[in-house]
């Protein structure tokens, strides 16, 4: 892929759903969130909150929350994004509902591309109880998780990516 390293990053990544039994770093953790933290968000407010879940008992309880996918309780690290929306409703509204979910999801595509970048792996998990993951986090009323992320060294080389095509995405309006 051309247009220099930042492309060949998004180039390399891929959903890895199996994990070695290797250590994710706090200093490895710690890079994940600064990529948050530089990840734009609805009035800069950062209306989302990370969760990371390392314990093999918490990520069972996520894994089962997500439909009993494996990766979840296989890595050794889970991080699990939630929306805020009462950290922007006095600027916002009832539309921080949505502008929430949206920083959320920014700043798990963010972190995404660091994991990469850090050469670990991960997948995007989206399809979960949000009731469930709630409960097995403990969350505080109002927080709405809205995308976990397994992270861990991958055990296997990844399949080679498929896609629409860059052609196919973009509908020029006149």
């Amino acid at each position: 892929m051309e247009g220099g390293p930042f492309f060949r990053l998004l180039g390399q990544r891929r959903s890895v759903r199996s994990f070695t039994s290797g250590v994710v770093s706090d200093k490895q953790v710690g890079m994940m969130m600064e990529a948050c933290d530089m990840a734009p968000s609805s009035g800069g407010l950062q209306t989302y909150e990370v969760y990371g879940v390392r314990k093999s008992e918490s990520r069972r309880r996520l894994s089962d929350a997500a439909h009993d996918q494996e990766s979840v309780a296989q890595a050794p690290l889970v991080l699990v994004f939630c929306a805020n929306p009462s950290r922007s409703e006095h600027k916002y509204g009832e539309r921080s509902q949505l502008f929430s979910v949206q920083d959320a999801t920014i700043a798990a595509a963010y972190c995404q591309l660091a994991i990469t970048a850090l050469g670990l792996a991960t997948v995007w998990i989206g399809a979960f109880d949000e009731k469930k993951v709630s409960q097995a986090l403990g969350l505080a009323p109002g927080l709405r998780p809205v995308a976990m992320l397994p992270v861990g060294h991958g055990s296997r080389k990844p399949d080679e990516k498929t896609t629409r095509g860059a052609a196919d995405l973009l509908h020029m309006m006149e």
